[in-house]
């Protein structure tokens, strides 16, 4: 098969792992519960956290981030190899089609009629993955935000938002992407923005 034909299943792959929801196994496994049927009905961290369990919740992001990072890592394993034959500026291009693609899995399985999770835990998988360092002054930043004064959704597109710019400031940007490829990550992170609303939307949240 091509190299092209490969990709392709990786994308399939990668929407296949993210309909694989954590909230709903671990809540399924540690408190018999349907999640669908929780609180907000949403399989994401944030459910968990707030009806089932904090720790339970916790474990759900960290799964999710971990889950979607240990994806990519793989993935950019695979991508290397010299049977492919793409330079790295192609292969991180790949990459995030690879995270979006497993973040669509997230948000609409088809594993439950669609009905998924926001992925917000899934999409800081994916800029730790690119970009740490932003990721973690954003986070610092959305946590006090959520602390101080209590606002959750606009910490959370703080989340989305601003971190692949944070990568236009050279000593945030530590892999030296290209700034091309600096808003597409940017692009990237609208598409998800659109997602989580979406989701929320179908929720009844807007």
């Amino acid at each position: 098969m091509s190299p092209t034909i490969y990709y392709i299943l990786m994308l399939l792959s990668a929407y296949l792992i993210g309909c694989i929801s954590s909230a709903k196994l671990l809540a399924k496994t540690f408190k018999s519960l349907n999640v669908y049927r929780v609180g907000t009905g949403h399989p994401d961290t944030e459910n968990i956290f707030n009806n089932v369990s904090k720790s339970l919740g916790i474990l759900t992001g960290l799964i999710d981030m971990g889950k979607i990072y240990i994806l990519l890592w793989l993935s950019k394993l695979i991508l290397e190899l010299p049977y492919f034959g793409w330079g790295d500026s192609t292969i991180f291009k790949l990459l995030l089609f690879v995270g979006l693609s497993s973040i669509l899995g997230h948000c609409f399985p088809i594993t439950h009629k669609f009905i998924g999770g926001r992925g917000m835990f899934s999409y800081i998988g994916i800029i730790l993955f690119f970009a740490p360092t932003p990721m973690l002054v954003i986070a610092i930043l959305a946590a006090f935000i959520v602390i101080k004064y209590h606002q959750i959704r606009f910490a959370k597109f703080m989340i989305i938002l601003l971190p692949p710019i944070l990568n236009l400031i050279p000593i945030m940007n530590k892999t030296n992407y290209s700034t091309r490829f600096i808003w597409e990550m940017f692009l990237a992170a609208v598409i998800i923005g659109i997602l989580n609303f979406l989701v929320s939307k179908r929720k009844g949240e807007f």
